[in-house]
């Protein structure tokens, strides 16, 4: 995105099974869901701007974030703190995504990769 001077960003979620883990990452607001004995277990969280981790590493950055018509946003203009792209917001939205490990068992059912679209 950035070496091609594209606009816009995208956020993403993965998923790796290696030797009966299952290893997700997620930067933005996408989503892993898995079904475990019947019960849905997140397996991510999503990266907004209203997270006071997320709000605290932007602000020590020296960037700003502000609630405006009940949307948390960066620099008042992305609702989402990590993602790939978004040139203009880069020393504030990050592409480090975080991952998780989990050990597959018997009681994992199946998983959901999802990206939260809001229409609005």
């Amino acid at each position: 995105f950035l070496n091609e001077n594209a606009h816009g960003g995208a956020c993403c979620v993965t998923a790796l099974i290696n030797d009966g883990n299952l290893v997700v990452s997620n930067a933005g607001d996408c989503s892993a869901v898995m079904s475990r004995g019947g019960v849905a277990e997140a397996l991510t969280s999503d990266h907004q701007a209203s997270r006071p981790d997320e709000k605290e590493r932007v602000e020590a950055l020296g960037g700003y974030v502000d609630c405006s018509r009940g949307v948390w946003t960066i620099q008042g203009s992305l609702a989402v703190t990590r993602g790939i792209g978004d040139g203009h917001l880069k020393e504030f939205v990050v592409a480090e995504p975080e991952t998780r490990v989990v050990r597959i068992e018997s009681d994992c059912e199946f998983l959901i990769l999802a990206l939260r679209w809001v229409v609005g």
